[in-house]
């Protein structure tokens, strides 16, 4: 593709200057060189001020052992907005799995205040996890995620 036609300022957008389309994807390739797809740089949960990266949440979530599928998605909160919801399948307990991602490095700040795991999670006919049908779900009480809190343990 060389741009958009008639529309040079979102071609200059969308391209770097070497010509390169900058999809918004975020990946990483493998000892193998299998290109692995974790999530888009505008999915983005904004908490108090405060950015949070949904992919980071959901690929040191896929890191524990029990768990399948994450997909970390904005909650409406009154007071900051929105708060992380993460959904999983899988088998990982609320408060297991908030360790597990301290372990790994999340900030307390990034920790997410819902959790639900449910049997499957909604997709795209291309096997994305649809975020956005999580959020409504959420919103009109369809699904009903427990809220949770990590407490750091003291040593």
């Amino acid at each position: 593709m060389l741009g958009y036609f008639g529309n040079q300022e979102a071609s200059d957008k969308t391209f770097n200057r070497h010509g390169y389309m900058m999809s918004g994807d975020l990946g990483s390739v493998d000892a193998q060189g299998n290109l692995r797809i974790a999530g888009r740089v505008k999915d983005l949960i904004i908490r108090g001020g405060h950015n949070i990266y949904p992919s980071r949440i959901e690929a040191l979530a896929l890191t524990h052992p029990g768990i399948e599928r994450a997909a970390a998605f904005p909650v409406a909160d009154d007071r900051l907005g929105e708060k992380v919801c993460l959904a999983i399948t899988g088998k990982a307990k609320p408060e297991e799995l908030l360790s597990h991602l301290a372990a790994e490095g999340l900030s307390k700040f990034d920790m997410p205040e819902w959790f639900i795991a449910l049997d499957s999670l909604p997709l795209t006919a291309s096997g994305k996890i649809l975020k956005s049908a999580l959020t409504e779900q959420a919103k009109s009480g369809e699904i009903q995620p427990q809220a949770v809190r990590y407490v750091a343990k003291e040593v």
